[in-house]
């Protein structure tokens, strides 16, 4: 309640605000923008009636002085939606927000009052951010560092796209995390050294050697916790080692059930919202299935097996019953993670991890050294990295699916199942769970059928069509300076869903820099059999062709692309037996006319229209608007709310049409079956209003 109350979202399309307060994240770049969260109070605007602080989530693009965590600012900001993005598939970015406790998103805006008011305290998050320039300015490979910088501090917004596809397709992303194993071996190691050092301290006439090395690791194991920023699995371990600790020192025993329920206890006590975030849950479960495996009758093989046979054992059983989580979370599961964890496992944790922290500490007591150790944790990593390169190439790697809702109830009691110590036939039973997701029906439409899936891609745009047997992106959704980000954002989760990896056929409208690497990074990470751009594409090494006026026919359903502009632009016309669907791109007025006078009657018609330029003033022009009589037209991308975009619906709107916009109501999906033309609602819509998408 109280987070609703303080709670700015915006009140029109252009809401300044003036806000002063102290950074209190540690910043992180995101192509051009720096993104900090912040605790300010409002002087000026909207909510300066009320002193109360809010926690602020800042985009600051080139800012002329890098803010840094702990200090003070007086910044000029516009307020944005908490929810820019909404599609069907994809991150969630409001519960994000709201599981952090954000009350309002904005973009700090130039101007001259922007200013630093003081300059930062010492501070554990400062100490992070210190670590992590070190660690930049002493690795060359920014791969290297990014993963360096994770481990060390916590810091992930270093590592590329391509990592993180690299450790999911290998089921290791736990690994990239700080996780519950580092901070146990980090505590072990400080125990270990305390039992040796306990003969030359001056406490040893005081404390017993037991007790103090308890609490040496026990404090060890608190320290990189903070250093690691606190995270769900960090709080988890370093609280069960408590309570371990605490017995132990108390000279009682506490069952590992009950450490385990002590410590997801306090986790919810510290912070309710924890269960929002997926490590939560996958470090739990992950954990409470080690010890019910390791601790009771349910151990699957005995003592006196041999150390890799019970370690093979162990990881089978935790993926098999991570496996529901991984599928709810993710939508997919990594097959062979199986395997590469056996090797990484003892590799990360016992040498990269740590010299990693050896590293971190150098930085803090003795700087001279973090360059040596740091340089040797990245030569490891160029040698281990082409090896997991491999293993997340492989066809089989990753085993991507979205099971239906009632598939859960399945597989939960078949999970189990699996991992009790029952005869084998019995429990190979459970596998039966595996089969509604090997024989999952397509997704994709039947013969003859197509389907449009207009994405929101924030200011860009992107437009999946798929037939019974293709897949076709229509551009790639980024926009000036978004660097290919929006694949990954927007695109890839939106081909999960259809449980698609690649796409047959990407048609750019036009060339530029966000669009060529887009498309790149689609090409490299899910692969694209051919491409089609507007003008051509020199000097690249992918399949590209330059768009023509060109047909072709696929599954029942027709396909024409048509050049415009003097073969600068591409539009797509898609049509069945249904209707017609056309996709304007980047077309400006003067080639709208172009293509109009060029063209038969009635050759661009479409049922659908895909407004041209971001539904901008560049495109949509009345003769361009009169010419269809299209019943639907969807406006997508662009700045939301402004008056050329709303001069433009209107338009549309005078014209008949009815009007979509992906800015404010999402991603839009139409399908033309047999039975017409159906519109599904938004993704807006669509979603169940929780707490964190209502809106004032």
């Amino acid at each position: 309640m109280q987070w609703q109350q303080l709670r700015l979202a915006p009140s029109g399309n252009d809401v300044r605000v003036l806000l002063e307060g102290i950074v209190v994240t540690v910043p992180a770049r995101d192509g051009a923008e720096l993104r900090f969260d912040a605790e300010v109070r409002v002087l000026e605007g909207q909510g300066a009636g009320d002193s109360r602080r809010r926690l602020a989530r800042l985009a600051w693009r080139d800012p002329p002085i890098e803010p840094r965590v702990g200090e003070r600012w007086r910044l000029v900001a516009r307020l944005v939606r908490a929810d820019p993005i909404a599609n069907f598939a994809g991150p969630d970015l409001a519960r994000a927000a709201f599981r952090d406790r954000v009350h309002f998103n904005a973009q700090v805006l130039p101007a001259a009052l922007d200013c630093r008011l003081a300059l930062a305290d010492d501070s554990i998050d400062g100490l992070r951010a210190w670590i992590a320039r070190r660690i930049a300015a002493g690795v060359a490979d920014p791969d290297a560092a990014g993963l360096i910088t994770a481990l060390a501090v916590g810091l992930t917004s270093g590592m590329s796209v391509d990592q993180w596809r690299v450790f999911n397709a290998t089921g290791t992303t736990h690994l990239v995390a700080i996780s519950g194993l580092h901070v146990t071996l980090f505590a072990l190691l400080a125990f270990v050294a305390a039992r040796i050092l306990w003969r030359w301290l001056p406490t040893s006439r005081r404390l017993a050697r037991e007790p103090f090395a308890l609490l040496s690791g026990l404090a060890a194991a608190g320290g990189y916790a903070l250093l690691a920023g606190l995270s769900v699995p960090t709080q988890r371990t370093w609280i069960m080692l408590a309570t371990f600790a605490t017995a132990r020192l108390c000279a009682r025993h506490v069952s590992v059930a009950r450490t385990w329920s002590l410590a997801l206890i306090a986790v919810l006590t510290v912070d309710v919202f924890a269960p929002l975030a997926a490590g939560f849950w996958l470090s739990f479960t992950a954990v409470g299935v080690i010890l019910l495996i390791e601790t009771s009758s349910l151990r699957t093989s005995p003592h006196n097996s041999p150390r890799p046979w019970r370690a093979l054992i162990l990881q089978l059983a935790v993926m098999l019953a991570l496996a529901p989580l991984t599928f709810a979370v993710f939508g997919s599961v990594s097959l062979i993670g199986l395997v590469v964890n056996l090797v990484a496992i003892p590799v990360i944790s016992f040498v990269f991890v740590p010299l990693v922290l050896a590293g971190a500490l150098a930085a803090w007591w003795w700087p001279v050294a973090d360059r040596l150790l740091f340089g040797a944790a990245a030569t490891l990593y160029e040698y281990l990295w082409p090896a997991m390169v491999w293993a997340a190439d492989r066809d089989l790697a990753l085993w991507r699916a979205e099971p239906s809702p009632w598939w859960y109830a399945l597989v939960l009691p078949a999970a189990v199942l699996l991992i009790r110590r029952w005869p084998v036939s019995l429990r190979l039973t459970a596998a039966a769970g595996a089969l509604p997701l090997v024989f999952a029906p397509s997704r994709l439409p039947d013969a003859g059928e197509f389907q449009v899936s207009v994405l929101d891609a924030g200011m860009g745009s992107a437009t999946l069509v798929t037939t019974h047997d293709l897949v076709l992106l229509f551009d790639t959704g980024d926009t000036w300076n978004t660097r290919g980000a929006r694949t990954a954002q927007v695109v890839n989760p939106a081909l999960d869903a259809l449980g698609r990896r690649s796409v047959d056929l990407l048609i750019l409208p036009a060339l530029n820099p966000d669009r060529a690497m887009g498309a790149a990074a689609l090409a490299t990470e899910r692969g694209v059999q051919r491409i089609v751009v507007g003008g051509g594409w020199p000097g690249t090494s992918l399949p590209v062709t330059a768009c023509s006026d060109a047909h072709f026919r696929r599954d029942g359903v027709d396909f024409e692309t048509f050049i415009a502009g003097r073969g600068r632009y591409c539009v797509l016309r898609v049509t069945s037996a249904a209707g017609s669907a056309l996709l304007a791109g980047d077309l400006d007025i003067a080639a709208e006319r172009e293509l109009l006078a060029r063209l038969a009657p009635h050759a661009l018609d479409g049922d659908v229209v895909v407004m041209s330029r971001q539904a901008g003033a560049p495109g949509s022009s009345r003769e361009w608007i009169e010419s269809f009589g299209a019943g639907l037209a969807i406006a997508t991308g662009g700045s939301a709310g402004s008056n050329t975009r709303t001069r433009t619906i209107d338009r549309w709107q005078a014209a008949g049409a009815r009007v979509l916009d992906t800015r404010r109501e999402g991603g839009v999906e139409i399908a033309f079956g047999t039975h017409g033309i159906a519109v599904r609602p938004p993704a807006r819509a669509a979603k169940y209003p929780f707490a964190w998408r209502r809106f004032e």
